[in-house]
């Protein structure tokens, strides 16, 4: 007996003795090292908002040094991924090492990420378990060929309305009239031209003396003379062409179907030609 309390002192005082091993926990100094640099790594990922590498450097520097403010990190990354369920895993992780003032907040924040992550997991599981089995379509039932429809009887073109010859008549009557009227103004110059013509010509031994601004009347009684008796002509032209379309305007009564008629005015060396279109 006594020898083997011996035998056990001596083997407790050789391990005493003997080197210190590490815990299996604790990293060395260059994982250590190595770790602190893939947290700088991921920390400048994160503000510049490259989260994926944010949480690839967090979860590489866990792995070397298994420091648990480093779960904070990644469960701050995976939410900004997304991933609601995972981040709520990581922070719950460091809940235990995180200070006693910051584990209320902590607590309702994992909290409320499990809400968050629920409907996404509740929505993926209904679809996945209630696929609803499909049933063998029944080929559809012969039913006796329904009588053909009537077809529905061809509407025949309307007759052309008698309104576009009378309408015509109309615009010839008032452009008869604008033509007129424009004749008469220019009448009216032509007049007034000439009353100057007479107040600077003067009779003077048998023959008519005229000063300059006489012979500018002169060139102005020939022009307004011109314009008055083309305004007058074709004024009465189309006056004419106008009561001649609303006297002999078709009813509609006899129209022809599908036909219609135009006209044009062309004014041509002052004449004014009626061209029928059909």
């Amino acid at each position: 007996m006594k020898r083997l309390l011996v035998a056990l002192i001596a083997a407790h005082l050789l391990c005493s003795a003997g080197p210190a091993v590490a815990k299996p926990d604790q990293p060395s100094a260059a994982d250590d090292a190595k770790a602190r640099s893939l947290f700088k790594q991921g920390d400048a990922a994160y503000a510049e908002g490259r989260y994926e590498d944010a949480l690839g450097a967090f979860e590489e520097a866990y792995r070397l040094s298994h420091r648990p403010r480093l779960m904070f990190n990644i469960g701050n990354a995976l939410e900004r991924l997304g991933k609601l369920s995972e981040a709520a895993d990581a922070l719950e992780k460091y809940l235990p090492h995180a200070k006693p003032t910051e584990r209320d907040v902590l607590s309702k924040r994992v909290q409320n990420l499990r809400k968050r992550a629920a409907p996404t997991s509740k929505v993926v599981l209904e679809e996945e378990e209630e696929e609803p089995e499909r049933k063998p379509e029944r080929e559809p039932k012969q039913t006796a060929p329904a009588e053909a429809a009537p077809r529905a009887r061809p509407v025949e073109p309307r007759a052309a309305d008698s309104g576009g010859e009378t309408t015509l008549g109309y615009v010839l009557l008032g452009a008869g009239g604008v033509a007129m009227g424009a004749g008469a103004v220019f009448g009216l110059m032509a007049l007034s031209a000439r009353k100057d013509v007479d107040a600077g010509c003067k009779q003077s031994a048998g023959q008519t003396l005229c000063d300059a601004s006489a012979r500018d009347a002169v060139d102005r009684d020939q022009r307004y003379s011109l314009f008055a008796d083309l305004g007058l002509g074709l004024g009465l032209l189309a006056a004419g062409a106008g009561t001649y379309f609303l006297l002999t305007a078709p009813s509609a009564s006899e129209q022809k179907p599908g036909v219609a008629a135009g006209l044009a005015l062309q004014p041509s060396g002052g004449t004014l030609r009626v061209r029928g279109e059909f």
